[in-house]
């Protein structure tokens, strides 16, 4: 029985995990997908692209190490700082359950107190990383949208600029605006082509905006506020390490090298006393 207790000592010696779980209220902004597109939004249980990049934040280096560096964690486990974020990356699990809209962080560590501490620490530190995202993505959509307006911006800015130019060239003074009458001067040929021309700049910039009022709209939503809804406390027992397989298998080869040895020596003690 040698084998086993050997094997049961290597397992109490081995540092236990313990799972420390807080929940919040998770909402994040639903992706963005045109009215007249007929696509509905996905009740899958997978994370959409607005939820995943907020997971996948969550656990990045700049967040983590923050929350590390906060609780001294490195101090703590007697370690460098990439390796003390490391530790945490590896225990911390975000279960998002998008039916409840409800996100369970779950951290497994050697320590019941610190992975209670670190998954409320994460879980706080969410819902202004939620802001924040989305902040940042509205301000990025901005943008593009000013990139992609802006050809047809330079267009119209520049069919005005010739319309100006042919009409002082013909002695015509007056400011030109969305509500103008150049009836009176459009029999002059050079006149005509360049209101044409502004027309159509106009129309196709009209249009542009048109079309980026509904992703407009789309931002200007509200979208829910995410809070903590259950604190995590430090687990009163541990969920691992298993016993592992050669641990538990070196007591089945002790007890029978025990009665192979037994046996032989019976068969020797038979034969030496009979």
């Amino acid at each position: 029985m040698g084998g086993f207790f050997v094997g049961k000592k290597q397992w109490d010696d081995a540092p236990k995990e313990y799972l420390a779980t807080a929940t919040l209220s998770f909402h994040v902004r639903d992706p963005f997908v045109p009215a007249k597109s007929g696509v509905e939004i996905s009740a899958s249980a997978v994370a959409d692209k607005n939820e995943a990049q907020v997971l996948r934040e969550t656990k990045s280096e700049d967040v983590l190490g923050e929350i590390a560096k906060e609780l001294g964690l490195a101090q703590k486990w007697g370690m460098s700082p990439a390796d003390s974020i490391t530790k945490v990356r590896t225990g911390l699990e975000l279960d998002l359950n998008k039916e409840r809209d409800e996100l369970s962080v779950k951290t497994t560590l050697n320590d019941p107190v610190i992975a209670a501490e670190v998954a409320n620490a994460v879980a706080a530190a969410l819902p202004p990383r939620i802001k924040s995202i989305d902040e940042r993505n509205k301000v990025e959509s901005f943008r593009q949208m000013e990139i992609e307006a802006q050809p047809f911006v330079d267009r119209e800015l520049e069919s005005m600029a010739s319309l100006k130019k042919q009409l002082l060239a013909n002695g015509v003074t007056i400011e030109l605006g969305p509500e103008v009458d150049l009836g009176d001067f459009l029999f002059i040929r050079e006149i005509l082509d360049a209101k044409l021309e502004w027309d159509a700049a106009r129309e196709i910039l009209a249009i542009t905006r048109t079309g980026q009022d509904e992703y407009q709209k789309y931002w200007a939503k509200p979208i829910k506020p995410s809070f903590l809804g259950e604190k995590a406390v430090a687990p009163p027992s541990f969920v691992g390490p298993a016993l592992k397989p050669y641990q538990s298998r070196w007591s089945v080869y002790g007890l029978t090298m025990g009665m192979v040895v037994g046996l032989l020596l019976s068969l020797v003690c038979w034969k030496l006393f009979p």
